[in-house]
Order: C-alpha cells, then sequence, then structure tokens
C-alpha cells in the first residue's frame, strides 16, 4: 500500500481491520530523503524496486492513492514482470490539482487547513493530521521536496503508457474527489485495457479513509476475482 504525497502510513488503518487474507505492506515513502533535484516518480520506483527485493515479495498487488498511485503505475510500466496487479484511488498521472509552485502562506495553519480540507468531501482534518502537514511545510528542506515530488507528477505525464499496462486494475474513485476529479478516473478505465472502475458517493480524494467499509467490500471483491482474472487473461494470450 502506496500513501500519497502528504499521506502517511496511517491512511490505510482503517481498512486493515477489513481487509482479510493479505499480507499488508506499507512502506514509509522516502520522499526526504533523496535532494529535491533528484526525486522523481521514478527515482522512487527505483527506490520501491529495492524494497521489493529486500523483502524478497513476490508478485506484489500495488495499491496506490495519489501520488501512491503514480508510483504504482510508473512500476509497472519499469517491471511489468514483477507486479501482479494494481489497485489505484485518486491517482496523479493524468490530472491533477495544482496547487501552485510554492505556498505563500505556509506558516498560516488555517489557510494549510482549509486547503487540505479539499481532500475530503467531508472535513476529516484533525490536529494530528494538520502537525504532520505543518511539520512538512514550514521546514525549508521538506517543502523544496515537496514541491519537487508534486512538479514531476505534473510534468509526468503517463496517459501514453496506460494501453501498455496489462495488469487486472481496480479503480476506485470518490464521486467528489477535487485533486483528481470523476473525469480523471474515468479515463484510467478508458485507456487500461485491462481495468475497472468502482465509484463511491459522497467521497473526496482518499476513498480508503472516508469509506473504509466500503472501500475494504470492494478490495475484496477485486482480490477473489484476480484469479479467475488472471487465468483469463493467460488463456485469452495463449490463444
Amino acid at each position: 500500500m502506496l500513501h500519497g504525497m502528504f499521506g502517511g502510513l496511517s491512511n490505510y488503518d482503517p481498512i486493515i481491520d477489513y481487509t482479510r487474507n493479505c499480507n499488508i505492506i506499507v512502506p514509509s515513502i522516502p520522499l526526504y530523503d533523496f535532494s529535491a533535484r533528484k526525486l522523481s516518480i521514478q527515482k522512487l520506483s527505483s527506490w520501491l524496486h529495492g524494497f521489493i527485493k529486500e523483502l524478497n515479495i513476490e508478485n506484489p498487488i500495488l495499491l496506490g492513492n495519489s501520488m501512491g498511485g503514480h508510483l504504482a503505475l510508473d512500476y509497472a510500466v519499469q517491471y511489468p514482470d514483477i507486479v501482479s496487479a494494481l489497485v489505484l484511488t485518486g491517482s496523479s498521472g493524468i490530472q491533477e490539482k495544482d496547487f501552485g509552485s510554492s505556498f505563500p502562506r505556509r506558516k498560516d495553519r488555517e489557510y494549510i487547513r482549509k486547503q487540505a480540507a479539499l481532500t475530503f468531501y467531508e472535513d476529516l482534518i484533525d490536529d494530528v493530521i494538520m502537525d504532520e502537514i505543518m511539520d512538512v511545510v514550514t521546514s525549508p528542506s521538506k517543502l523544496l521536496n515537496m514541491l519537487a515530488i508534486a512538479r514531476d507528477t505534473h510534468e509526468y505525464n503517463m496517459e501514453r503508457f496506460l494501453p501498455d499496462i496489462i495488469h487486472p486494475t481496480l479503480l476506485v474513485w470518490g464521486r467528489h474527489d477535487e485533486i483528481t476529479p470523476p473525469e480523471v478516473g474515468q479515463t484510467f478505465f478508458e485507456k487500461l485495457p485491462n481495468a475497472q472502475l468502482r465509484w463511491i458517493d459522497k467521497c473526496g480524494h482518499a476513498p480508503m479513509m472516508e469509506h473504509p467499509k466500503r472501500f475494504a467490500l470492494l478490495l475484496n471483491e477485486f482480490l477473489i476475482e484476480l484469479p479467475e482474472i488472471i487465468q483469463t487473461k493467460n488463456n485469452s494470450y495463449s490463444l
């Protein structure tokens, strides 16, 4: 499970208890371990490949939200034989809301809170989340890295690669996503050759946080069907 730019490991806590019979790994993506000029989605893919190899993870299913979805897509392009399937929710890679190239009011906690609240249909921003965000935007070095990866997600458009990503893919999209709007999810569905799209009403950019039970139900259904999907796909290729 791969988190987004302002996300963290806890983003997936709400669905863990509802996800059965899975080996779940949620790595902390090292957004601040690289210099800003070297930070990119493709650089993070190389890091993820090393992480998967070090832990001897075989045939992973990559689940990514926002930037994490972008990372999952790039990894599937770079290492297609390693990935079993993808689950994308509010993924960047085609289009996402541009918050600009700077944070002119980065010390204004209330302003930042209102911007962060755009992530959700219902405002789920609490003091814990705000403390994590403020730690990033008030740190010059962390903010520089955040702006660098944000810039890369805008510049690294993956639409041309989508027809070649043949992995079974579940798309879970909030109907009220303001950051990667519904038309983005629809484009992924139309361009990815082996995708299914599921909508969640009254939901924004982070369905696994806003509607964990519904999200987990869709995920579990996909995982149950996955062996049959893969077998059907392999049989069609053998023909």
